[in-house]
């Protein structure tokens, strides 16, 4: 028997879960392949008798079961050098936080930019939006794309075509196409915020390897850290030169990375199954329909929203904490450079203390993990049970508490007789509870849904969170206008007071909820 039958279904043998989009409706995410560490045994039909072959790659219907990997392939991603590794990882790494800078940047060009255009400062600020949605836009379409065609071709054509808007932008004489062009520019770098979680999962067992937990951590918090530092870099640009450098810096970054895309290689499993096939002159199957399979991949996570009960409760509480730091960059404008007359600078490096509290936020969600996680998992190794992951949502219960505590003391502080120190040091507060939100609930979700449908959520959260969030730049100002600094932030406080039972709820009742779950039952 020269190479056994491979079944649609295969194992989960601590290897590597690759994305996969189904044509049924009900079908998972994920198919597993591994580097055949023990062979698989089958019964040849004719004798009976069990035949010893290597475990290959079922891809479903985008590839054949004709090229696999065998124990110790070094075509394997996870059995790359690990320097290789890291190298690529910093690359997702860079990725992610630049094409997040990309919104903050834009800050201190407000003011300039409603005096060069002759425009309001709503529309001044409507860029920021735009880019950002653009953002929660170009990932949900980057996921389902990554899944046909493979991670880096993405990463090579938007890469440079976001790079080519960014300089329209930054060149741009009137306003339309400034505006255009910041959309376009944040719908392409898109990818750089959900694709670094698959590119991880393709190199390391995240849950096992802790060089891998590493990077993935240093990737989700290179993220959020851009959303902190871009106003203190936007600040100090325009200290010194026009608000057509904020572009100008951008386009830089992007074009490096660019340049970077083309040399790191492809570490999607069935694409690099699929070029081997191709080179071994072995008879390659189509990726099938692949329209259809890009519509079902970017249907799913829009339907688990409407219908999961976790996706969308911890999409909302993801995308209002991403909302109070948004609308920061107008609640800080105000507050120090109007209260406390701060020049644009000044102002800028107010957003330290959040920095500061999600540093403070690393070693505690360690704390955390090795308190009641990692107790929890070594008892459950003993009882021979599964650790629940609702063990993962401790960091959250408390950031949401943080959170109103936080606003209410920048909110009733803020005022010319209190030092600016004061409502400054809100922010480490803030930040603290920032980090540990978005952390512990994208670690729930992914515990959670990651054995079938770890993609799509990632997806719909993160279309979530940046699709709520771009608008709250916009009604910012008035809101402040007409409730008065105290009051207007009182109201985000209210908000995220709000928003305190869903973790709770989630503690207590999350193996309910998820035995009622439409996606987990299939």
């Amino acid at each position: 028997m020269n190479e056994a039958v491979i079944s649609p279904t295969i194992q989960d043998n601590g290897s590597s879960d690759i994305s996969r989009m189904d044509e049924k409706a009900g079908s998972s995410d994920t198919t597993t392949y591994a580097a055949a560490r023990e062979p698989v045994t089958k019964l040849e039909p004719q004798s009976g008798k069990a035949a010893k072959a290597p475990r290959s790659v079922m891809i479903g219907h985008l590839s054949a079961p004709l090229a696999h990997f065998t124990d110790g392939d070094e075509g394997n991603p996870r059995n790359w050098a690990p320097k290789k590794k890291m190298a690529i990882a910093v690359f997702v790494i860079v990725a992610g936080f630049v094409a997040t800078l990309g919104t903050p940047i834009y800050i201190a060009a407000v003011p300039n930019i409603a005096a060069d255009f002759h425009v309001s400062t709503t529309l001044a600020i409507l860029p920021i939006s735009l880019y950002a949605y653009g953002l929660g836009v170009g990932a949900l379409i980057a996921s389902a794309a990554s899944e046909i065609f493979g991670r880096v071709i993405v990463y090579k054509v938007t890469l440079p075509l976001s790079l080519i808007f960014t300089i329209v932008g930054g060149a741009a004489h009137n306003y339309s196409t400034l505006a255009a062009a910041r959309f376009l520019a944040g719908t392409l770098a898109g990818p750089c915020v959900s694709l670094g979680g698959g590119v991880m999962n393709d190199l390391w067992n995240l849950s096992l390897d802790k060089t891998g937990t590493t990077f993935g951590l240093l990737y989700a918090l290179g993220v959020m850290y851009a959303t902190q530092t871009g106003p203190m870099i936007s600040g100090s640009l325009l200290t010194y030169h026009s608000w057509r450098w904020t572009f100008w810096l951008s386009a830089i970054l992007m074009g490096s990375l660019s340049v970077v895309a083309f040399l790191v290689p492809e570490t999607h499993a069935p694409e690099i199954l699929r070029s081997r096939a191709k080179r071994e002159n072995l008879p390659v199957m189509k990726r099938g329909d692949s329209w259809e399979v890009f519509l079902a991949s970017i249907g799913r996570p829009l339907h688990m929203i409407i219908v999961e009960p976790f996706v969308l409760p911890n999409g909302l509480v993801l995308a209002v904490t991403q909302s109070v730091v948004f609308a920061y960059y107008v609640i800080y404008a105000i507050l120090f450079e109007q209260v406390y007359h701060f020049s644009q600078y000044q102002a800028g490096l107010t957003f330290a203390p959040l920095l500061i509290g999600g540093l403070i936020a690393v070693p505690v969600m360690g704390l955390f993990d090795r308190l009641t996680y990692q107790t929890a998992r070594a008892e459950a190794i003993r009882s021979g049970t599964e650790v629940q992951p609702e063990k993962r949502l401790y960091p959250a219960m408390l950031s949401v508490i943080l959170f109103p505590i936080s606003l209410f003391w920048l909110a009733w502080s803020g005022r010319s007789s209190v030092h600016w120190i004061v409502p400054a040091l809100s922010g480490v507060l803030f930040g603290l509870a920032y980090v540990l939100n978005i952390l512990s609930i994208s670690i729930y979700n992914n515990d959670v849904y990651a054995k079938h449908y770890g993609a799509s959520v990632l997806a719909a959260t993160t279309f979530l969170r940046f699709s709520i969030s771009s608008s709250f730049p916009l009604f910012t100002p008035q809101m402040v206008h007409s409730l008065g600094f105290a009051w207007a932030t009182s109201l985000l406080a209210f908000i995220t007071t709000a928003m305190i039972p869903i973790p709770w709820v989630f503690f207590q009742w999350g193996p309910v909820l998820r035995s009622k779950s439409r996606y987990l039952q299939n």
